[in-house]
């Protein structure tokens, strides 16, 4: 399920989006699953004071920000990207016959609607690993990855109590990530993607072809995010991909934001046509990027307060192995059934 999913379920009254964004959304965009970055040399986060979220808002213990407040209300949204690009460099070099190895976190809405007429929400939370082969698919190869996925303590939405049933997925289960025919984010591919502003433009738009005419910001920004996510992009895409979304209008920057480990960062996104602010969190001092988070900026197309936090993820840790769990492919995941992506 993705960030899509869980407002339309959540949230029917709202308008719906158009095809070519739900296409996209259901094919491409990976939750629970995909919540989509921190790259940098390996690190593990702890998260201080612990996770609460009341009325739909974030509140987390952090350290005070470290760079003084004049400094950022002098940035723009586009000026913090042209600073991730510059700042982007290669942490990782794996090679052909390794494994790309990726932690994260995300805390989602969830609403057991349309199964429950109580349209009671809370917020579910995951951690999830993948393993991920870096070279190319070998002839006779099925599986492309691992993803291990833990599903922790829930937490409470705008004061509703947790349901019973939102403690039954607790727990850990491991999968075969089976990448579908024609699958354009895997490791082998996204490394030989353009380097060039340009260039990197023109392949967001073709990540979108045919399900949609034009390529808007806000789609651009969601082709983007699947780029991020879950994977490692080497520094000069990287960077290409930071200036190509600075070249787009629209782009709006919030100061104060957390993301679901809750590091405190400076947001940079799109609104999307449901009234969601679609974010990208950077850090204050590095300009890495920490995560991502989606929060409702027009309460009469979201019919949610605004604030409402929908969604927020975080990139814990991306690292290299030689080797990764093992794992049986079943018939869900042959002839394509079952698979990631498309």
């Amino acid at each position: 399920m993705n960030e899509f999913d869980l407002i339309n379920e959540a949230r029917p009254e709202v308008t719906s989006y158009d095809p070519a964004t739900k296409a996209m959304a259901r094919d491409r965009l990976l939750t629970a699953g995909r919540a989509r970055w921190a790259w940098r040399k390996p690190y593990t986060f702890a998260v201080a004071g612990g996770l609460a979220l009341a009325v739909g808002l974030v509140v987390v213990q952090v350290p005070p920000a470290s760079n003084p407040p004049h400094e950022l209300t002098l940035l723009s949204a586009a000026e913090v990207l042209h600073r991730a690009a510059g700042a982007a460099v290669d942490e990782i070099e794996p090679r052909d016959d390794q494994y790309i190895v990726v932690k994260t976190q995300e805390t989602a809405d969830y609403s057991l609607a349309p199964f429950d007429k109580s349209r009671q929400h809370y917020y579910r939370r995951v951690k999830d690993t993948v393993w991920l082969r870096t070279g190319e698919r070998q002839q006779g190869q099925l599986a492309d990855g691992v993803h291990e996925r833990t599903t922790i303590e829930p937490l409470a939405y705008a004061g509703q109590p947790i349901p019973k049933s939102a403690y039954k997925d607790m727990g850990t289960r491991v999968d075969p990530v089976v990448y579908c025919k024609g699958m354009k984010s895997d490791y082998a591919t996204i490394r030989r993607l353009p380097t060039d502003v340009e260039g990197m433009r023109a392949h967001l738009d073709a990540m979108w072809k045919p399900k949609a005419d034009k390529l808007t910001p806000f789609l651009a920004f969601l082709a983007a995010r699947e780029l991020l996510w879950q994977t490692y992009l080497p520094a000069a895409q990287r960077s290409a991909l930071y200036e190509a979304l600075s070249t787009f209008p629209g782009i709006t920057l919030d100061e104060e934001v957390q993301d679901a480990a809750g590091r405190k960062g400076i947001g940079v996104g799109f609104v999307s046509p449901d009234g969601v602010r679609w974010e990208l969190i950077f850090d204050r001092d590095t300009y890495a990027l920490l995560g991502d988070r989606t929060v409702v900026v027009d309460a009469e197309a979201a019919k949610s307060p605004v604030g409402t936090v929908v969604g927020a993820t975080a990139q814990l840790e991306i690292s290299v192995a030689d080797s990764a769990p093992k794992v049986k492919v079943d018939d869900r995941f042959k002839d394509g059934k079952g698979c990631t992506g498309d």
